[in-house]
């Protein structure tokens, strides 16, 4: 008899267990601003060789929901989509049990999140399946809101600017209403946010955002004088800090003796000895009255450039690497289909990105700016001498000849002969030496300023979004301005 009623047991509880499944029982909506999506699609399968319904759903009052089909047939599924109220500010925690015909017990599904801010026009009825995306896809636009505050007092900030870079390009650049908040549809994505206002220092925020990670907040500070960027400060190998000229130490006041290099005595190499037009030039115009979106041959020399990007790991720092991509890609864009561009970046070591594209090569020079990444030390002074060397092979003397180097700091390991590199490739050839400053301290500021005085060129500093899309474009053209 014993036996015969464990027999029972066992058999009831087989039945009563049931075989419809649900894809998901736990949903995290996150944080909930308006124009946020504010409900899900729960997909119920009958693995049975029965016919089953759908009996009941017990919900709490600011759940909602529809369903596709009250049976389930053999091996098939419905849906069951549920919607908060997103018309109640706070956080929730909604269970809603789902009755089966096929067991005693429910198919509990949890809903919880928190609604930051409540919409003026909250649905309350859950939208048709016919009027929103399919269930299980997920959207690739959604709104995303964005509010600026102040740091200290926490109220909001009004008319606040917020650049969004995404892919290295900026997709937008938008102003805080008198809540300090942006509210802008955009692709899902990982993005830099540039945020600036008079009287606070820019601010650099790095995020991921979807559909469940669409509200960010932004916290501005506002500095006593100035701005005050940190200079992140990496441990090097033991080896480096006994090598007494491995640290930059400039002293401008003398000038060593140049040694004279072979290869340096015939400035146009003979691989490279193409013919460049040289217009005649007799336009009065300053270059500042000339129109910005101007770059022709007849006002500006064509250029051979070689760039050299810091990617040590100083540069990991938020906003500096970006800001560097920026630059770059921006710069690109109005490069000329016969203007040349090399790129180096260098870190522990110096590496060859793109070599001697021209201005028609946009997307190759871009996708290799886009694929830099941050590692390791700086050997700034080796990818001195290794630009030269590249910047000669398409040297002409008609183009305008330029070096440019990009980092936030000082170079400590590798050459520190640099300096008589680019004072003797200026005096003998005029390729002229530019340095761009990421977000650079006073104390590099004023030591990369002594640099670029021995090559002819200028130091440029990049501490926003605005400077990264015009600066080194303003750069080129004063250098490759034939009325200089």
């Amino acid at each position: 008899m014993r036996n015969l009623l464990l027999f029972i047991f066992v058999l009831s509880s087989v039945f009563s267990y049931g075989q419809i499944e649900a894809n998901r029982t736990a949903y995290d909506f996150g944080e909930l601003y308006p124009n946020a999506q504010t409900y899900i699609d729960i997909e119920f399968t009958n693995h049975t060789t029965d016919k089953h319904f759908l009996l009941n759903v017990q919900k709490p009052r600011d759940v909602y929901y529809i369903f596709s089909s009250k049976v389930l047939l053999p091996d098939s599924s419905i849906t069951i989509r549920l919607k908060i109220n997103e018309g109640k500010k706070g956080k929730f925690n909604h269970d809603v049990d789902i009755y089966f015909s096929d067991r005693d017990q429910p198919i509990t599904i949890q809903l919880k999140g928190n609604v930051k801010e409540v919409s003026q026009n909250p649905l309350t009825a859950c939208p048709d399946f016919n009027s929103s995306p399919p269930s299980g896809v997920q959207r690739y636009n959604f709104a995303l809101t964005i509010k600026v505050v102040d740091s200290l007092t926490r109220e909001p900030i009004h008319r606040a600017k917020v650049a969004l870079i995404h892919n290295n390009k900026q997709v937008g650049y938008f102003t805080t209403n008198r809540d300090g908040i942006i509210r802008k549809e955009v692709p899902i994505g990982l993005y830099l946010l540039a945020t600036q206002k008079s009287n606070y220092s820019n601010n650099f925020k790095e995020s991921y955002v979807n559909f469940q990670q669409n509200y960010i907040l932004i916290q501005l500070q506002q500095p006593s004088e100035e701005p005050v960027y940190e200079e992140e400060v990496y441990a090097e190998e033991p080896q480096i800090e006994e090598d007494e000229g491995s640290i930059i130490e400039i002293e401008i006041t003398e000038t060593p003796p140049i040694q004279e290099i072979p290869e340096e005595t015939t400035p146009i190499l003979e691989e490279n000895s193409e013919m460049v037009e040289t217009p005649n030039y007799n336009d009065t115009t300053d270059l500042k009255d000339l129109p910005d979106s101007l770059f022709d041959v007849n006002h500006f020399k064509l250029n051979n450039i070689t760039f050299i990007l810091d990617v040590s790991s100083s540069m990991n720092a938020v906003g500096k690497l970006e800001l560097l991509k920026l630059s770059m890609t921006e710069l690109v864009d109005i490069l000329r289909d016969d203007d040349l561009i090399t790129i180096l970046k260098y870190s522990s070591s110096v590496d060859v990105v793109v070599e001697s594209l021209s201005g028609k090569e946009k997307e190759e020079i871009i996708s290799g700016v886009a694929g830099l990444t941050t590692s390791s030390s700086t050997a700034g002074g080796d990818a001195i001498e290794e630009a030269y060397r590249m910047n000669k092979q398409n040297y002409n003397d008609k183009r305008n000849n330029i070096v440019i180097m990009i980092t936030d700091g000082a170079f400590n390991k590798g050459s520190n002969t640099y300096l008589e590199t680019i004072g003797s490739h200026y005096e003998k050839q005029g390729i002229i030496f530019s340095v761009v400053g990421i977000k650079t301290s006073k104390y590099i500021t004023s030591h990369m300023e002594n640099v670029v005085s021995k090559g002819g060129g200028d130091f440029i500093e990049v501490r926003s979004v605005e400077d990264a899309e015009t600066k080194i474009i303003s750069e080129i053209k004063r250098t490759s301005f034939r009325g200089r």
